[in-house]
């Protein structure tokens, strides 16, 4: 048996399912290899950016990593930005970085560098293949890193050399399944009765749920014990695919890209219980919306990020779930009494968020022009399993106020914040979930960097939606320009979205007058198929004021 025969047949028996990527000669025998295979699904990209991104969203939805296939040094740097996006977000992920043969490297042959070193901050596992007999435990190590304790991103490197070889005698051990979390430590009990006691004796106690609840599937359990001490219900950037914001105890998302009131609630609490969560700058406004000397608890399985960012008062190392269970059970035998103040704070909580939404909404110009208000009202009547993904940029923050309803209705590069994500995230949303409805919200000049694989979309007929807003500027950007002086580098034409998306196979829509939005997006939903929404926005539109520190980002 080949090697590169061994390693699929590991990476497909432990359950990767997804693969993708753009083909190279270093990479032609695994895909030979794969068009014969009928137990996973490959998607073939105009950029491998766009193959990163795919992979984002299919291990998110599913929780298992997906195979990106890279060939040589060009294709591994031409995916990094989608690579590092995944990593940051703590996606778990498979790179097999197909490169040149060993002595290539020495011999300066042509597509060689190190593909260990540009990633290495944020990757976390990689090996490089060296010899047959080292390859399939470096698949099997790299998956089970992958999905262990915080998810991430593993590389193995493959040189074509190593591939093509025979993979030698010995037995060929049997594939692991993977899938996130392969292990769930639980806490410590004196440090559950600890946070049970503080939780107790809290006045204005608020939930602050972060990314690492999604992988763990804690939504019943934290909602549990929001409802168990009628507590607010803060999401991050990343878990609001883990707890719906249509529960009356869910105010919405923080932190610099989060819901202006929403931080109001962390700032008035005088307990902050954070749960898979690194108490991290996006979500706290860069510590600006913690309250000063209220105590924090803060649970996350990966203990190095324990008071890592702010000082705890309790700091458990484990997993969401286990975790929210475990204070759960240390909580059912109390009789805890909510007090009137507690239950009138939090009704004042949500009051004062539906007000500054509804102002809004309110705001909306009469200039002729179509506005972002109308857009996000059309998306906000849409079935509750709607799934969005969002790009980088001021729409983005539009996409905010559309509330999550379902697990894994929203996908967007969180820490990296990267331009590029949004179509490559539905592209794997509707790969992942084929019958749930898949909106991608992008700016323009945002899609310009992934609109080859328009191509993609129509070509593999994943009937995904892409609402374009379009300005004809990178328009978060232009307001810090404009804010040192002359204005450059942020205005730009666009060619017509809609006559594009035609001419790529998918079918396009073109929205330049208020009030055309709602029929079109209905229509383009009707019509089974790939779409693109050109929508021709007013260019003085403005964002709703997100987070307290906002001006400084």
């Amino acid at each position: 048996m080949k090697v590169y025969q061994a390693v699929l047949d590991q990476l497909i028996g432990a359950g990767v399912t997804y693969f993708s990527g753009m083909i190279g000669s270093t990479a032609a025998p695994y895909a030979a290899t794969l068009a014969d295979r009928n137990d996973m699904r490959y998607v073939g990209v105009r950029h491998e950016h766009t193959a990163a991104s795919i992979l984002d969203a299919t291990a998110r939805l599913t929780g298992k990593p997906g195979c990106l296939m890279v060939h040589g040094a060009s294709g591994f740097l031409a995916a990094s930005a989608g690579i590092a996006s995944a990593a940051l977000d703590s996606t778990p992920m498979f790179i097999l970085s197909a490169t040149q043969e060993r002595r290539a490297m020495e011999s300066g042959w042509w597509q060689t560098m190190n593909v260990q070193t540009p990633l290495s901050d944020v990757l976390k596992w990689q090996k490089r293949v060296e010899r047959p007999d080292q390859a399939i435990e470096a698949v099997r190590a790299a998956l089970r890193e992958a999905v262990s304790g915080k998810p991430g991103v593993a590389q193995v490197d493959l040189p074509i050399d190593v591939s093509a070889d025979d993979l030698g005698p010995g037995e060929v051990p049997e594939p692991i399944p993977v899938h996130t979390p392969l292990h769930r430590p639980y806490p410590d009990p004196a440090l559950v009765k600890e946070a049970a006691a503080l939780l107790r004796s809290a006045e204005r106690p608020v939930l602050l749920v972060g990314g690492g609840a999604m992988y763990s599937g804690a939504a019943s359990a934290l909602i549990e014990l929001a409802e168990r001490l009628h507590m607010p219900v803060v999401n991050s950037p990343t878990s609001r695919n883990a707890v719906p914001e249509t529960h009356p105890l869910v105010l919405g998302p923080s932190g610099i890209v989060g819901y202006e009131p929403v931080g109001d609630a962390i700032k008035e609490a005088d307990l902050v219980l954070a749960i898979g969560s690194r108490l991290s700058d996006l979500q706290t406004a860069r510590g600006a919306l913690l309250p000063g000397d209220a105590p924090i608890i803060q649970v996350d399985i990966d203990s190095a990020a324990i008071g890592q960012n702010h000082a705890v008062t309790v700091g458990i190392a484990a997993d969401a779930r286990a975790c929210a269970e475990a204070l759960n059970e240390a909580l059912v035998a109390e009789n805890i009494e909510i007090s009137s103040a507690r239950r009138d704070w939090v009704t004042s909580l949500a009051t004062r968020i539906a007000d500054w939404q509804q102002a809004w909404f309110d705001a909306t110009p009469d200039n002729g022009k179509v506005q972002p208000q109308e857009v996000v009202q059309a998306l906000m009547t849409l079935p509750p399993e709607t799934i969005f993904t969002h790009g980088a940029g001021d729409h983005g923050f539009y996409g905010y106020m559309v509330p999550v309803a379902s697990p894994g209705a929203h996908l967007v590069s969180t820490r990296l914040g990267a331009m590029g994500c949004a179509l490559g995230l539905a592209l794997g949303a509707k790969l992942s979930r084929p019958d749930q409805t898949v909106i991608g919200c992008v700016g323009d000049g945002d899609f310009m960097l992934q609109i080859g694989d328009l191509e993609t979309m129509a070509r593999e007929n994943l009937s995904a939606v892409m609402v374009v807003f379009n300005n004809f500027r990178l328009g978060s950007q232009r307001k810090r320009v404009e804010a040192y002086g002359n204005v450059m580098g942020v205005d730009h034409g666009n060619p017509d979205f809609a006559k594009l998306a035609d001419l790529f196979g998918c079918r396009g829509f073109r929205v330049d007058t208020p009030g055309q939005f709602d029929a079109a997006l209905r229509e383009a939903l009707a019509t089974g198929a790939p779409c693109v929404i050109d929508v021709i926005m007013d260019p003085d539109a403005r964002p709703p004021r997100i987070a307290a520190s906002r001006e400084a980002r």
